[in-house]
């Protein structure tokens, strides 16, 4: 593969156990991946999902324990995918925290090698608010760029685009209230401010996966925003409308 016209052969090591494995694979891919890891997972094994979404952790705590998976997203990346790599303008920096099923958890060691590893990192003291800001994200900015087609000058520029994107986190704001995940409208002003530094000929993930005619990641965005909001009798029509439109 090549990362910005740079051919990579990463090393392959003997099959494990590790001590730190990065989960980076689409959420359909999660459960297959976990088949995979299985004998590279030992009792010092840390797993950190980058996955989109907010639901790989509790499926990976469930497999191999709470104890061992570490929450984790990106945020800030706009790497564009190809067939043979990919290319991105910026690199993003992970966010990581103490998984909230495991509280007594011990990421002193992991602390270390993160911030000698060239990584941008950043350790969240409240992760589950980390990971429901960049669901927000997605659930807005992924999808509307993949209704309507557009690049992130879209996302940055089209009226009508923006409305949506904005509609579609407002209705995850309500949802996060319920859900005593913390987010307010100040993390949806953050998101714009952010916005502002992408690529503007740069895609959403999900808007290259349409362009590609890969599948799409709706079942943990549109599809886990509607499902959740069930539990609460709260309306999301943008979400029901984006999950009929994306989904279908």
């Amino acid at each position: 593969m090549s990362v910005n016209g740079r051919v990579i052969r990463p090393a392959v090591a003997d099959c494990g156990p590790f001590q730190l494995i990065f989960i980076a694979v689409k959420s359909y891919h999660l459960e297959e991946a976990v088949k995979l890891l299985e004998p590279c997972v030992g009792e010092q094994t840390f797993l950190m999902s980058l996955l989109n979404g907010i639901g790989s952790e509790d499926l990976l705590g469930r497999k191999f324990g709470h104890e061992r998976v570490v929450p984790a997203m990106i945020l800030g990346i706009d790497a564009q995918r190809n067939e043979t790599g990919v290319r991105y303008t910026n690199k993003g920096v992970i966010h990581y925290g103490v998984n909230p099923e495991s509280p007594s958890q011990n990421l002193e060691e992991l602390d270390e090698w993160l911030s000698s590893s060239g990584l941008a990192c950043s350790k969240s003291d409240d992760i589950t608010r980390s990971l429901w800001q960049k669901f927000m994200i997605n659930v807005g900015a992924n999808q509307a760029s993949a209704l309507y087609g557009v690049t992130y000058k879209g996302l940055q520029k089209d009226p009508e685009v923006r409305k949506l994107m904005f509609a579609a986190m407002e209705e995850v704001v309500a949802l996060s209230r319920l859900e005593k995940t913390g987010l307010t409208e100040k993390d949806i002003e953050h998101w714009d401010t952010v916005l502002e530094t992408m690529d503007p000929d740069g895609k959403t993930s999900m808007a290259q996966d349409l362009a590609a005619g890969r599948t799409m990641e709706v079942d943990i965005f549109a599809e886990t925003v509607v499902r959740l909001a069930a539990k609460h009798s709260l309306d999301v029509p943008v979400n029901r409308m984006l999950l009929e439109k994306l989904g279908g």
